[in-house]
């Protein structure tokens, strides 16, 4: 079996001459033909001359150099078609800063070998780690962005979306992908790659893997990285479910009578968590009607006045369940920083978006399934 571990790099001078150091023993310890392909976007700090150097020492090292930067997607993209160019069986994502461990390189290839068809080096299993020293908006976001796109996907048996760490099988997936389509060229085409392979079928497995401290020299990410994940898990939801295109038209409506009556009650007999509360019973009702006769219309399934009944009664349950949320995180909130209007908001948004996955996941898998 042919396995090419692609590496792209951008300054990674005071690292790339150890990395390849590492794998030349990582990979004596593989049964299979490894090689390592370093895809350098013409770094300014001379990487690429480096890896010319070290090729006559390290005959399994191959290098493509791109005449432009276009995001670590993009190097990725060119490194899978020349390695499957170069017969590749396997391809691995690697980055060269130490954030992953190339000791690892083998357990994912041993997944393969088991039989699986994308081996997915993970943080948010158990044996998985983040580092301590990442702030906890990092530890947040990493983590809240994976549980966003598992629940909008539809993938529930999988938890980390967003790693860069990963072995793919070439025949039947990775040559089956069109890479012109993908949504993002930059961070967020971890989860478009991940999703296009789980929609081919393939078989997954998740490795536990210590996610390390970056070693030296540039960061590839951009500072809107959480933007370019959220429009790509919508996009990509967009694509394959109109219900959630409706659900999302209607959540807005109904966020907008949340918000007005929640701000209304607040600044006039209510206390700020009772004005969550009232306001989201009033917009749960709105958006009940709404998607019912609307969002998923073609999913209704009226048989009888029990069956309705019982319907509502899940629904009512079910959606005041995050609205109760939402006023507890409210109410700590306030008695913590104060009750004030920027407080309120900001507390009030996150319970909003907290219950928009929520109710999505009840309504199309439960009140509304097909």
């Amino acid at each position: 079996m042919e396995v090419v571990v692609v590496i792209p790099t951008y300054n990674e001078a005071d690292n790339i001459r150890q990395l390849i150091a590492i794998l030349a023993e990582e990979f004596v310890q593989i049964p299979h033909n490894c090689r390592a392909l370093v895809v350098d976007d013409s770094s300014p700090d001379g990487t690429y001359r480096i890896v010319e150097e070290l090729r006559s020492q390290y005959p399994f090292l191959h290098l493509l150099v791109r005449k432009e930067k276009t995001g670590i997607g993009g190097a990725y993209f060119a490194g899978f078609k020349q390695a499957m160019a170069m017969g590749a069986d396997v391809v691995i994502e690697m980055d060269a800063d130490f954030q992953h461990d190339p000791r690892d390189v083998k357990r994912l290839v041993q997944a393969i070998d088991e039989g699986y068809d994308y081996a997915v080096g993970s943080r948010f299993v158990a044996g998985g780690k983040i580092p301590k020293e990442w702030a906890f908006y990092r530890k947040f976001l990493s983590f809240g962005g994976s549980l966003f796109s598992k629940i909008v996907l539809g993938m529930p048996k999988h938890n980390d979306f967003t790693s860069g760490f990963k072995a793919s099988r070439v025949k039947g997936f990775v040559d089956q992908i069109n890479f012109d389509g993908v949504l993002s060229k930059g961070f967020a085409y971890k989860i478009d790659l991940l999703y296009r392979m789980h929609k081919l079928g393939a078989k997954f497995k998740e490795v536990p893997i210590s996610f390390g401290l970056r070693d030296r020299g540039d960061s590839k990410m951009g500072k809107d990285n959480m933007f370019d994940c959220l429009k790509v898990v919508l996009r990509l939801r967009y694509n394959d479910s109109k219900h959630f295109v409706k659900f999302l038209a209607v959540g807005l409506a109904g966020f907008f009578v949340d918000f007005v009556l929640a701000n209304g009650f607040r600044l006039s007999i209510l206390q700020s968590a009772q004005a969550s509360l009232l306001a989201g019973f009033i917009a749960m009702l709105t958006t009940y009607t709404l998607n019912n006769f609307w969002s998923f219309r073609d999913r209704q399934q009226i048989v009888g006045v029990a069956n309705r009944i019982k319907s509502i009664v899940i629904y009512v349950v079910s959606s005041y369940l995050p609205i109760l949320f939402r006023s507890w995180l409210i109410r700590t909130s306030t008695l913590a920083f104060g009750d004030n209007v920027l407080i309120f908001n900001v507390t009030f948004l996150l319970g909003v978006v907290i219950g928009l996955i929520w109710n999505f996941t009840v309504y199309s898998k439960i009140i509304w399934k097909k």
